[in-house]
Parts: structure tokens; C-alpha cells; sequence
């Protein structure tokens, strides 16, 4: 499950526009970012996807990616000419054959991302590749029947897409204001591109009745895990939570963002772990009712001015629950990211960012308040001092050391609030529901981590 919005200027009431996402995956699918330069590749080479390959192209762009550890795709992302992807997944009444002869929707974003500079052509390039190898591929990790068709948002700094699919059909629409998606269809009859003779085609295969205006979420949606899901909830809670930051400051800010994409279905003071459910933007799972949490988040930043000289910024937590964690900037042209900052989690029991942070995020899921009251208090300094720094135009060097600082100030701020819960045996004492106490006791034994 995840959550997608974009928000032009029309929107922000400034020159900036935001594009936002939380990805909701598995509670112990660990989510790395991954910087990948620009490269040149041998001619009549192939690229492996998640299951297949299919020919690479002469040049890749440079990108950043929050990708699930165990796959090539990813689930967000942006290039270096400014173009940022985040896909959803939607739930249909076409039958997957389950297969995994195509192509997934975070390999399709992948592609895109290293192939295109503009939304429009991003647009034109996944719409292809859809059609060309499908989309009967796994979206899961331990969930090994978890297939699913996708939706996704396409933004640049000039235009913005929501894109709809169902196996190898779609349908398209310009963002004009502000536009979130979730895990469900939402483009009825509204759409202004299309895959070609889709309504022949739904006709034909008796989703819908030749005569009666045609609606793609209305002939495709699966009513049940669409639902359950609780898509439209989280929708609206985007949309209202994003509104009312507007109406409250005037504009709409990267940081309204940020607290959009923290928000819970209640108030924060109000939140436990354990009475979670699918109706959060900041997901925390609590079973089979809510098997997902927010496993990464981006924020990316336009200034549409064509005087503006930096107008880009990229925000990624690199972690879970980014209600307890901290946006930190990425910069292109930077060096590689490496240790100690260890942000490839590329087994269970690893030093990286994403795991040490979980360590904080489950102890959190058996007492959030004394959890959130320790480390939210480290957390809005550090991200009001990185914004603080990225307001002024920096230097190649000193966009390095920003980056490498942030990451390693970050760790190091998770080890000193994780020796205070430990000495104070917060987060393992307060006793929840057995189910919910059962599945967490096996989540975390799973990945080796004890409280």
C-alpha cells in the first residue's frame, strides 16, 4: 500500500511544486536508497528487470531510488533532469495469470527514470513498455502471490501525469492543481490519453456494456481488495491534511509535506501502534488487517522560476515511520554514497540506516507516545537545521558534506535514543493484544532484532 501526490504551483501558491510519497511494503522488506550514476552500456545489451530482461539502452541517467532490497525495480524515485516517479499499487477484476513473465511497476519506474528526462516522455515510455511486455509479475517478498496491476504520478518541473493501468491498459490525465492517489483507480471518463480501443476492449471482455458512458475505475475496479484497503480514506486524509496546511499558511511548503506524509488516521497524541489501521498516510502494521507499514518516504521540491539557479531539492527519510524519523537531502553529482552512512541493506542483520532505525520503529509499536516523546524532539531540530543549510545555494563540496553529514548525524542519533529506550526498557514491557504482540515477537525474530 502506498500513498502519491503532486502539488503544483497553482497549489503551493508559490514557485515551487512538490511531488510526495510513502512506501508501504512489508514490516521486515527492508527499502535502500540507491544512487546510481550515469552510464554508458555496451550496444545489444539487456538490462535484467525483476524477472526479465529486455534491451538496455546506449545511456542511463543519473538517479536516486527507494527500492525494496531484493528487486531491480523501485518504488520512487528522481533523475538528474528533475523527473520524479512514485507508483501505487491497484487491485482489478483482470485475472493474473501469476506467471512473472513481465515487468513490474517499480521496474517500469526504474526504466523510466534512467531512460527519460521529461514527464511526458516518461509517460510515453512506460505506457510502451506496458504494452509491450505486461505487467504478470510478483509485487511481494515473503507474500510470493502478492501480483498486482499500478497506478502511478509522473511529475517535472513543468507537468505532472496520473497514469492508471490494468494489464496492459491505461488511461492518463494532466495535474493541474494537486492530485493524490492512493491504492484504488480514480480516473472515471476523465481522462485525455488512452490506450488504444480500450472501451472495445473492456466491451469485449465484459467489464463493461456497449452504449453506457464509459468510466475506467467503474469498469475495472476490484470492489473487495480496494475496499480493504482503505484507499479512499487515506486519499481524503491527503487531500484534507494537504488543504488544511494550505489554508493555515497561505502556501504549501516541502515541510507540509514532509507532516502530510506522518500524518495517522488520528491525532498524534492520540496514536498507538496497536489500534493502527489501514486508514494512516504513516502506516504502521498491526497484522492481517494492516500487514504494511511505511517503509520509506520521499519529497521532492521544483522551483519552477527559470532565474532560479538550484531548482531542485530531493528528501528521502531512507527509513520507516517517518513520524519518527528525519528527511535528509540528496544531491546529484555527489559521490556515491558508501559507508559509514550504509545504506544497502543487503541482509538482515547489517549496520545500515534502515535497520537501525527499526530498532527504534519496533519498540515504538508497544509504546509510541514514550517512544515519539523521546526522539521527535531530536528529529524536528536536526530536519529544521538540514533545511536551514539547503535554503542557501551550495557548492559542489559542501553539497557532499551536507549529504554525508546528514546521514551519519542521523545514525548517531538513533543509537543515542536507542541506548535510552534500552536502559529504560521502553518499547518491550507494555503488554498489547496477544495477536498483536504474537505477530511482532515473529517479525522481529525474523530479522534478529530483540528489545
Amino acid at each position: 500500500m502506498c500513498d502519491t501526490s503532486l502539488a503544483t504551483e497553482l497549489f503551493t501558491g508559490t514557485e515551487k511544486r512538490i511531488f510526495a510519497k510513502n512506501s508501504d511494503r512489508e514490516p521486515n522488506e527492508a527499502q535502500l536508497i540507491l544512487h546510481s550514476p550515469k552510464q554508458n552500456h555496451p550496444k545489444g545489451s539487456f538490462v535484467q528487470c525483476t524477472f526479465i530482461s529486455i534491451p538496455e539502452i546506449e545511456t542511463t541517467n543519473e538517479v536516486f531510488l527507494s527500492k525494496p532490497f531484493h528487486m531491480w525495480g523501485a518504488e520512487m524515485g528522481v533523475n538528474e533532469y528533475g523527473l520524479a516517479i512514485g507508483n501505487e499499487a491497484v487491485f482489478t477484476k483482470f485475472k493474473i495469470k501469476k506467471q512473472n513473465d513481465g515487468l513490474t511497476g517499480m521496474d517500469l519506474l526504474r526504466l523510466a527514470l534512467e531512460r527519460c528526462r521529461t514527464a511526458k516522455d516518461a509517460l510515453g515510455l512506460i505506457t510502451e513498455l506496458l504494452e509491450t511486455y505486461g505487467q504478470d509479475a510478483c509485487g511481494g517478498f515473503e507474500n510470493r502471490s502478492f501480483f498486482y496491476h499500478n497506478s502511478f504520478i509522473i511529475a517535472d518541473r513543468s507537468e505532472g501525469f496520473v497514469l492508471e493501468t490494468v494489464d496492459r491498459l491505461w488511461v492518463a490525465k494532466p495535474i493541474s492543481k494537486f492530485y493524490a492517489i492512493s491504492n484504488g483507480l480514480t480516473i472515471g471518463s476523465d481522462y485525455t490519453l488512452s490506450s488504444e480501443n480500450m472501451e472495445d476492449k473492456a466491451i469485449r471482455s465484459g467489464y463493461w456494456k456497449k452504449g453506457k458512458d464509459f468510466s475506467f475505475k467503474e469498469a475495472f475496479s476490484d470492489w473487495f481488495f480496494t475496499k480493504m484497503g482503505h484507499c479512499q480514506n487515506r486519499r481524503l486524509l491527503h487531500e484534507s491534511n494537504a488543504n488544511t496546511s494550505y489554508k493555515k499558511n497561505g502556501s504549501y511548503t516541502a515541510r507540509n509535506a514532509m507532516d502530510v506524509l506522518r500524518s495517522h488516521a488520528v491525532a498524534d497524541s492520540e496514536f498507538e501502534v496497536s489500534s493502527a489501521s489501514m486508514s494512516s498516510l504513516c502506516l504502521h502494521a498491526t497484522g492481517v488487517l494492516t500487514p504494511n507499514q511505511t517503509n520509506g518516504s520521499l519529497v521532492v521540491e521544483w522551483n519552477t522560476s527559470a532565474k532560479s539557479n538550484d531548482p531542485l531539492r530531493v528528501w528521502y527519510t531512507g527509513t520507516s515511520t517517518p513520524c519518527l524519523s528525519v528527511f535528509k537531502p540528496f544531491f546529484f553529482g555527489t559521490m556515491t554514497i558508501s559507508s559509514p552512512c550504509a545504506l544497502n541493506p543487503e541482509n538482515i542483520d547489517d549496520t545500515s540506516l534502515w535497520f537501525q532505525h527499526e530498532k527504534i520503529a519496533r519498540r515504538a509499536n508497544f509504546d509510541y507516545q514514550t517512544v515519539r516523546a523521546i526522539i521527535v524532539p531530536e528529529t524536528k531540530p536536526m530536519e529544521s537545521q538540514l533545511f536551514a543549510y539547503t535554503n542557501d545555494g551550495l557548492t559542489e563540496s559542501k553539497k557532499n558534506e551536507v549529504q554525508t553529514k546528514a546521514l551519519t548525524d542521523h545514525l548517531e542519533l538513533i543509537r543515542k535514543c536507542e541506548e535510552e529506550l534500552k536502559s529504560r526498557n521502553i518499547g518491550k514491557s507494555k503488554w498489547s493484544s496477544p495477536i498483536f504482540q504474537t505477530y511482532w515477537q515473529k517479525q522481529n525474530r525474523k530479522i534478529k532484532i530483540k528489545l
